[in-house]
């Protein structure tokens, strides 16, 4: 689309002029946004935005005006709705990525694996704790009661493999104890880690990213008019008059 002389350079007076017609329009309105379908239940996110900015030769009146998020409306800016809607399905597209999914699975993943590690530690401890009792009445028997050939090699062999398993185990919780201080380290950043916040949050940094690429390579350009100043007042004696 190509751009047109603005028609009323003093269109952000008339917009603050116009307010009553506003608030009547979006009462007569449903409170959906007209470029991302998400339904605004917040009063603060609900706006109304030119379909055609008023900057390419946009009319600002009521054929012209759409309910929009508050999101939408500012990223949308000088942009025409059809170059919004292209950067919306880059988004969208985006979002859906398989790479987010991954960083979520894995963050899952490894909440799994702290839980895991620390189940087999304190499993390993439990089997340590009862090779040491058996080893304990083993040498108790050899020391207290009477015992022939046979029963000294076989209290001998059973005395032997419980030295071997007690001190394997011991080896191996010395061991974990040390990846346990590592994992110890970072644990507290996954257990606290919420993936879908870090997923919407990795979605808000691709917006800003790619909606700053977007201008840049359109021949469209951000808008530089001030906004008005915003009145509580005006729009509650607003809502008032046309209530």
């Amino acid at each position: 689309m190509g751009n047109k002389e603005v028609k009323d350079k003093n269109w952000w007076r008339n917009w603050s002029e116009n307010r009553v017609d506003i608030v009547k329009f979006k009462k007569e309105s449903e409170n959906i946004c007209h470029y991302c379908g998400k339904k605004i239940t917040n009063k603060d996110e609900l706006t109304v935005d030119h379909v055609v900015p008023v900057s390419k030769g946009g009319e600002n009146e009521k054929d012209n005006f759409v309910i929009s998020c508050k999101t939408c409306n500012r990223e949308k800016s000088n942009l025409s709705a059809e170059r919004y809607t292209e950067f919306l399905n880059i988004i969208k597209i985006m979002s859906e990525s398989s790479i987010l999914e991954s960083v979520e699975k894995a963050i899952n993943g490894l909440k799994e694996i702290i839980i895991g590690f620390n189940g087999e530690i304190y499993a390993m401890k439990a089997k340590l704790t009862a090779a040491e009792k058996k080893r304990a009445a083993v040498l108790d028997s050899m020391m207290f009661k009477r015992f022939n050939v046979v029963q000294g090699y076989d209290y001998a062999k059973e005395l032997r493999d419980l030295t071997e398993e007690i001190y394997n185990l011991k080896l191996n919780i010395s061991q974990m104890n040390k990846i346990q201080a590592r994992v110890n380290q970072i644990s507290p950043f996954i257990n606290s880690a919420n993936p879908k916040s870090i997923k919407k949050e990795a979605v808000n940094e691709m917006r800003t990213e790619i909606i700053s690429d977007y201008y840049v390579f359109t021949d469209e350009k951000p808008a530089v008019e001030k906004e008005p100043p915003k009145s509580e007042p005006e729009i509650a004696e607003a809502e008032e008059q046309t209530g």
